[in-house]
């Protein structure tokens, strides 16, 4: 299970310790944006995924506008699913979230070891996918860019809803009784049951 390692303080919006009347109105200022971009990051997540083109600017190693290199974030690589779950959380709207943080959520997601060396180098590769950029007021803490935000909910959902479970129901192994209770398994065994056949008689027409 993963928990928070620290909590937020004004300075990490910008904002002084002292209570005044400047400071509590910058804060309520923070607040509104924060539900803003709340609102706005659900109407995201309902918005059809990135197009294939998209999708393999992300995967495939590129280059940046200035030149530099940006490795690929390989779809259904452990470490890359655990980074995209891991900067996807409404609770990175507020703050954003930084290195530590990114190597205490990762390495729960992963149960595994995972370095903030690790992290320097994942922070530095989803920057240079545009999928992450550092937060208005601090150069130490990155938010989800409205990009970031599409391909992460397109690598999580299509991973963990579609990729993960289909492929549990076309094991083999899978119990007759419930694969008896899946259209796709007994789809799949049909098929697969008809193309032993038409190899079979293939080879002795032969």
């Amino acid at each position: 299970m993963v928990t928070t390692s620290r909590l937020l303080k004004t300075r990490d919006f910008g904002v002084g310790r002292r209570v005044n009347a400047e400071n509590w109105h910058a804060l309520v200022v923070v607040g509104e944006q924060a539900n803003r971009r709340l609102c706005d990051a659900q109407a995201k997540d309902a918005v059809p995924a990135p197009d294939t083109v998209t999708l393999e600017q992300v995967t495939c190693p590129s280059e940046t506008s200035d030149g530099l290199h940006a490795p690929g974030l390989r779809f259904g690589d452990r470490r890359v699913m655990a980074l995209m779950a891991a900067t996807i959380g409404f609770s990175h709207l507020i703050a954003g979230f930084d290195n530590p943080g990114l190597v205490e959520r990762v390495a729960g997601l992963i149960d595994a070891p995972y370095t903030r060396r690790q992290a320097t180098y994942d922070l530095r590769r989803l920057r240079r996918k545009g999928i992450i950029e550092h937060t208005a007021t601090s150069t130490r803490r990155y938010q989800l860019t409205e990009y970031g935000r599409a391909v992460a909910v397109l690598f999580t959902k299509a991973h963990g809803r579609v990729l993960a479970p289909g492929l549990t129901q076309l094991d083999p192994h899978l119990p007759v009784d419930i694969a008896a209770r899946s259209p796709l398994a007994q789809a799949w065994r049909k098929l697969d049951r008809a193309l032993d056949d038409y190899i079979n008689h293939q080879i002795i027409a032969a």
